[in-house]
C-alpha cells in the first residue's frame, strides 16, 4: 500500500484494504445547514456522504467552531483535505446493517473489515502503516497455503504461530504480529463466542534495548542551533518539555500555548496516551519558541510551518539524518527520542516520584511508565546500599 504526503497531517493511505478499484469519485462540495453551520458533501458512487469536520480522515479540522469568514477558510481547508484523501483511496465507511457483518466468517474479510475500521479512526499513522502492512502478509500466507477460504472457527494456534515464525524477524517485530493481529480480531471472537488462540500462543521475550541518554544536553543542543534551528526548537521542546517529536512537536500550534508561553496544553486526540496534556515551558526554552513567532502568527497556525498546516511527517527525521553527517558531539544510538529519554531521566532523579514522571510523560500508566524506566540507564541501587562484609 502506497502513501502520499497529505496537506494537513502528512500522510494518508492511498487505498484501504477493502476498497475497490472501481469506485470513482464523483463530487465534493461544501453546503450550509439552515442554521449557518458548514458541511462537506462527499458524492461517491451516487451516495451522498455529509462531514462537519475531518475526524474521519485524521484531521482536526472543525469549521463550525469558527464565525464568518474563518469559518469559510475553514470549510475550504475542510473541502481540500476530503478531495486529497479521496484521491488518495479513502473512501467512506460502508454503512452495513448489524446482521451482515455478522454473517461474515471469514478471517480474510472479517480481517479487513476491522483494519478498515481502525484505518478510518484516530490511530497513529505508524500503527495504520503497520496494520495494513501485516494484514497484506497476512491474507498472502493464507492464500498461499491454499486457505483463502479459512472461517473464523477454524483459525488455530498452530497456524499463527507458524505465520509469526515464516519470516526472519525480531522477537520484538513477532510479538507485534501477535499484539496487531490479535487486537484486529479479537471483537470477532468474542461477538461469536469462540475461543481466541492468540491467549495461548507464548513468545520468546524480545531483548531490552539501553536507550542512550545525552550527558551534555547543552553542548548538543548548541551545535544543533547552528545546523538549523527548526530542528533545534524540535529537540529543546523534546528535552524540555518532554513532548514526542513526530507529532506532538510537529503539529504543535500558537493556539496549544497560553498567552504567556508557560504552558502547552494538548488534548488526548493529538498525543499518544490519549489523556489530555498540560505541560509547563522551562523559561530556558521561551526565547527559541519566540524566533519563530511574528505579528502574522494567527493561534491556527502551525509554529514551524507558519501555515494551518504541519510539515509531513518525516520532516524532522530528514533533517536529523541530515545533521548525524555533521554532528561532532552525537554520539552512536543517540536519535531526538534520546533528548525526551534525558529529560525524562532528569525528571525522575530529580523528584523520585514516578506519578510524577507518568504525568510529564503523558503515559497511560504506571506500568508503561516502569517499562520506560527500564530501558534507560537509571540508578536502582548505590553502592552504599549494597551488602557490606
Amino acid at each position: 500500500m502506497s502513501l502520499k504526503h497529505d496537506i494537513r497531517s502528512g500522510v494518508v493511505f492511498r487505498r484501504a484494504l477493502t476498497c475497490p478499484m472501481a469506485r470513482l469519485v464523483d463530487k465534493v462540495t461544501i453546503g450550509h445547514k439552515t442554521d449557518g453551520r458548514l458541511y462537506v458533501s462527499v458524492m461517491v458512487d451516487g451516495v451522498r456522504h455529509r462531514y462537519s469536520n475531518g475526524k474521519c480522515i485524521g484531521h482536526q479540522i472543525e469549521p463550525n467552531k469558527f464565525e464568518g469568514d474563518e469559518r469559510v477558510e475553514e470549510g475550504k481547508a475542510l473541502k481540500s483535505a476530503f478531495v486529497l484523501a479521496l484521491r488518495s483511496g479513502w473512501r467512506p465507511p460502508i454503512k452495513q446493517n448489524g446482521p451482515v457483518i455478522d454473517q461474515m466468517d471469514g478471517v480474510i474479510e472479517l480481517m479487513n473489515h476491522s483494519i478498515q475500521t481502525k484505518l478510518n479512526s484516530d490511530y497513529s499513522y505508524n500503527y495504520k502503516k503497520d496494520l495494513v502492512s501485516l494484514g497484506r502478509s497476512f491474507e498472502k500466507f493464507l492464500k498461499d497455503g491454499g486457505k483463502k477460504d479459512l472461517k473464523l472457527k477454524d483459525l488455530t494456534k498452530g497456524l499463527m504461530v507458524e505465520f509469526i515464525n515464516s519470516r526472519p524477524i525480531s522477537s520484538r517485530t513477532k510479538r507485534n504480529y501477535k499484539a496487531h493481529i490479535s487486537a484486529v480480531l479479537k471483537p470477532h471472537f468474542e461477538e461469536r463466542n469462540l475461543k481466541n488462540p492468540f491467549q495461548s500462543i507464548k513468545l520468546p521475550r524480545s531483548v531490552e534495548v539501553l536507550h542512550k541518554p545525552i550527558r551534555d544536553a547543552r553542548g548538543l543542543l548548541n551545535e544543533l542551533y547552528g545546523f538549523d534551528k527548526g530542528l533545534h526548537l524540535c529537540c529543546i521542546l523534546a528535552y524540555g518539555c518532554l513532548l514526542r517529536p513526530h507529532r506532538e512537536i510537529r503539529e504543535l500550534t500558537w493556539g496549544d500555548f497560553s498567552d504567556d508561553l508557560s504552558t502547552i496544553y494538548l488534548s488526548g486526540s493529538r498525543n499518544k496516551g490519549k489523556r489530555n496534556r498540560i505541560v509547563p515551558v522551562p523559561d530556558y526554552v521561551k526565547p527559541f519558541i519566540l524566533e519563530f513567532r511574528n505579528e502574522e502568527s494567527s493561534r491556527l497556525n502551525n509554529i514551524f510551518s507558519g501555515t494551518r498546516f504541519p510539515f509531513n511527517t518525516y520532516f524532522f527525521a530528514t533533517k536529523w539524518s541530515r545533521f548525524k553527517k555533521m554532528s561532532k558531539l552525537l554520539e552512536k544510538d543517540q536519535t531526538m527520542y534520546s533528548f525526551r529519554h534525558s529529560g525524562a531521566l532528569k525528571v525522575f532523579e530529580q523528584t523520585g516520584s514516578l506519578v510524577k514522571l507518568q504525568q510529564v510523560m503523558g503515559h497511560s500508566s504506571l506500568q508503561v511508565s516502569l517499562t520506560y524506566l527500564r530501558g534507560l540507564e537509571v540508578k536502582q541501587l548505590k553502592v552504599e546500599d549494597m551488602p557490606d562484609l
